[in-house]
């Protein structure tokens, strides 16, 4: 390039750069703030109504009470007959024998030997089970509603003729005595197991396993079985509940035909006494050696079926372990991190029950989780907030509707009201009891829960948990063997 050229572009072009306007400045753009979605509290919004249908109420011939719930949406049904007569007629010595006689009673039962009779329950599409408690027994069939003339045929072999062959009863206490031997290598069931035996006392009707003993259930006989099904399955006291897709129309003259002669039978009353007073009692250990965890069972004074306050104790017991949320689980799981959970209930029966906590806590922190519990209890002994009983309404309301979500579940629910005489519209009538329960009617009942009158039980390994809970002060201790 020219060198005169090129000395002028170099003086006019700053010249230039000069003279032109700078560029404008970019818009400012507005942002918007970025919102968390879990930064708030959600608040709950009015709860759903819920209105529980009454059950269709009738009667047989010989004056056994049915409730029918009818569900047409699938062709399916459930029935449950329950008899209030369970292992409260064990005699002392020979606890499991009704345990024994249930499980035989469907081994075999009118024309049909043990695996006939299996053959055409299951043939038909149809299910047998059945449960015992200190408190009744019962037995449910279910199946589809174009098998229910053949089931009932087959129920009415099983409560009215079943065999009771001697062949099976022994096959049977083979069963129960392995289930047994493996459910007490479990530090849950042995706390439990030992908790109900010294609250109750060994020889009480609630005090002793419904599920036998190993000694009991060695001793329990072909004549023992059959003596205690003739006792137990009578018509006097017993219930029928039927959910599912029948109709009363339907369902009534089947029933005549199959229950309808069966006979009423001796009312037999079992006396139940009261459990004793506990005061002050040693901490019970159960040695368990080399186990990870140490199992935990309190029993507290509780509440029989029937009596007052039920309502804001069940609520009380929930804010304390009924939920995820609840104070013990909030503490022990989610703040500590001793446990994957615990739970606190209300355990009922006709004539008393119990306030139970249970868990599984790491054996290193078995003495630190007993501190931290005592603490916990003791603070409960002072109420609750609005907020966690507005949280313990919505959960119990929220059990009583979820039981009532399969026809499994209707019946269950009919069969309890039932058997322990309750009229037709019970559940509406728990609802409407938990939502009139205040703030201030949950501080009384929740005095129950006084560890001077409890029963504790620890499942560990003794050598690891001793010495430290001795360390943390815990120096009344009792070493017992499970019942």
């Amino acid at each position: 390039m020219n060198p005169i050229l090129l000395a002028l572009a170099l003086v006019i072009a700053p010249a230039q750069a000069r003279s032109r306007k700078p560029p404008p400045p970019p818009p400012v753009m507005e942002v918007a703030p970025v919102v968390d979605p879990l930064a708030t509290m959600p608040t709950p919004g009015p709860a759903v109504a819920f209105a529980p249908a009454l059950p269709e109420t009738a009667a047989l011939s010989n004056g056994v009470p049915v409730w029918i719930a009818p569900s047409p949406t699938l062709p399916i049904f459930t029935l449950i007959v329950s008899t209030p007569r369970g292992s409260q007629l064990d005699a002392n010595g020979k606890e499991g024998t009704a345990a024994m006689a249930m499980e035989v009673m469907r081994r075999g039962a009118g024309t049909r030997d043990s695996e006939a009779f299996a053959a055409e329950v299951e043939r038909r599409g149809l299910s047998i089970g059945s449960d015992v408690g200190p408190g009744g027994a019962w037995v449910a069939l279910s199946g589809p509603t174009s098998q229910l003339t053949v089931g009932l045929e087959l129920l009415a072999d099983c409560l009215l003729r079943p065999r009771l062959d001697g062949k099976e009863i022994k096959k049977t206490r083979e069963l129960l005595l392995a289930g047994l031997q493996q459910d007490l290598s479990e530090p849950s069931f042995v706390a439990a197991r030992t908790a109900s035996s010294l609250f109750w006392g060994p020889k009480h009707p609630y005090g002793r396993p419904a599920g036998g003993t190993e000694a009991g259930l060695g001793k329990v006989g072909a004549v023992d079985v059959r003596k205690w099904h003739a006792a137990a399955w009578k018509a006097t006291g017993a219930t029928i509940a039927v959910a599912g897709a029948v109709t009363k129309a339907q369902l009534l003259p089947l029933l005549e035909a199959q229950l309808g002669g069966w006979a009423l039978g001796k009312a037999i009353d079992v006396p139940v006494p009261a459990a004793p007073v506990h005061a002050g009692e040693p901490i019970f250990v159960v040695d368990a050696p080399d186990s990870a965890q140490t199992g935990f069972y309190l029993a507290f004074p509780g509440l029989a079926h029937g009596a007052g306050a039920e309502a804001p104790t069940r609520l009380g017991t929930i804010v304390l372990g009924g939920t995820f949320t609840s104070r013990l689980n909030a503490l022990l799981r989610e703040e500590k991190g001793y446990t994957y959970g615990v739970r606190a209930e209300m355990d009922q029966e006709r004539a008393g029950g119990t306030l139970v906590v249970r868990t599984r806590i790491r054996t290193d922190v078995t003495a630190e989780a007993l501190i931290e519990l005592n603490g916990q209890l003791d603070k409960m002994r002072a109420g609750i907030d609005a907020a966690e009983l507005q949280k313990a309404f919505g959960a119990a309301r929220g059990d009583v509707i979820a039981a009532l979500e399969s026809q499994a579940g209707v019946a269950g629910t009919l069969a309890e009201a039932l058997t322990l005489g309750r009229s037709p519209d019970s559940v509406a009538t728990d609802l409407a009891r938990y939502a009139a329960v205040q703030v201030t009617d949950v501080t009384a009942p929740m005095a129950l829960w006084d560890r001077n009158h409890a029963v504790f039980v620890l499942v560990g390994d003794r050598k690891l948990i001793e010495p430290k809970l001795r360390e943390k002060g815990f120096t009344n201790l009792s070493f017992v063997t499970p019942p």
